[in-house]
């Protein structure tokens, strides 16, 4: 998307399969930048660039980010399906099914990581149905609350000492809440609820 097209607000809406799973891919991945990294160059403050260039952290922190990415994944499609779930009445089930299928191509995208255990890898995307089908159950919850759900483990990913970081869990907390709210407005002005909806509900999913 050009500039000019980015100021006046002329991106083309997303109404496919591969559009929407690009979003979520890109999505998580911002949650888990943020929550992470940001968080901990935060944190470590002055001493930022020295931690960053030590080996040991940059290997815990890659680890952690790849667990928490299945778990991000989570947020953005629940987020998605509060968003899609009323113009797909009579058809919630497929919508479900498409999502959940949406969630394993996103994670099927990418290799097991170093670091990581390949049986864990392989079951991450039982996670993010299990994830979804129990948000399902219940009205579509509101995007800052979506978070909270898999938050703590998010953060307990973070490779600095869980003393240093006792304090900072309302403020890490609302600040993931503050970007569920902003990613609700951007699914509001990026997805074509109606023919997004539609598209899934074939449940013809790619592969």
């Amino acid at each position: 998307m050009g500039l000019l097209d980015a100021i006046l607000g002329r991106q083309k809406k997303i109404a496919s399969w591969p559009g929407l799973e690009d979003f979520v891919d890109a999505r998580a991945a911002f949650l888990v930048n943020r929550s992470m990294y940001e968080y901990s160059r935060a944190r470590a403050g002055i001493l930022a660039e020295k931690l960053f260039r030590e080996q040991s952290f940059k290997d815990a922190i890659e680890e952690g980010r790849w667990r928490a990415f299945p778990l991000s994944v989570s947020n953005v499609l629940e987020l998605v399906d509060g968003h899609l779930r009323g113009a797909a009445a009579g058809r919630e089930p497929a919508l479900l099914d498409a999502l959940i299928a949406a969630g394993r191509n996103v994670l099927g995208r990418y290799p097991c990581p170093a670091g990581v255990d390949p049986e864990w890898w392989g079951q991450r995307a039982d996670g993010v149905e299990t994830s979804l089908r129990r948000a399902a159950l219940a009205e579509p919850k509101a995007p800052q609350d979506i978070c909270k759900a898999t938050f703590d483990e998010i953060f307990a990913l973070v490779p600095i000492h869980p003393d240093l970081m006792k304090l900072d869990r309302e403020v890490v907390l609302n600040h993931m809440r503050g970007m569920m709210v902003n990613m609700a407005a951007e699914a509001e002005t990026l997805l074509d609820r109606r023919a997004l909806a539609g598209a899934l509900a074939t449940g013809q999913a790619p592969h």
